[in-house]
């Protein structure tokens, strides 16, 4: 698994793992589980990264969204791509 990105903001956090999750179903889709699988597992690193920075995202006061459902929501997200990733490596045993 690749190391977290220095990820500052949540749009950045965003935009990055619109990008690995792209990645990951190409690769899901090139039958090549274990790459699609680093993508998957880099989202939910980098969102481990931002959300101990959380308090210092400037975008997140400018937009008044609450600090803690964005926390939420973010860990919804991590527990989801999680089960994929479950899925993914069940299926892959012969």
């Amino acid at each position: 698994m690749k190391e977290p990105s220095d990820t500052v903001d949540l749009l950045t956090l965003i935009g990055s793992a619109i990008g690995h999750l792209q990645r990951g179903i190409r690769h899901f889709d090139a039958a090549d589980n274990p790459v699609g699988l680093s993508c998957l597992s880099t989202v939910i690193a980098d969102i481990d990264a931002y959300l101990d920075r959380l308090a210092d995202d400037p975008l997140v006061p400018l937009a008044r969204v609450d600090p803690a459902k964005v926390r939420a929501s973010l860990h919804h997200v991590q527990d989801d791509l999680t089960v994929v990733i479950e899925q993914i490596r069940q299926t892959a045993i012969p």
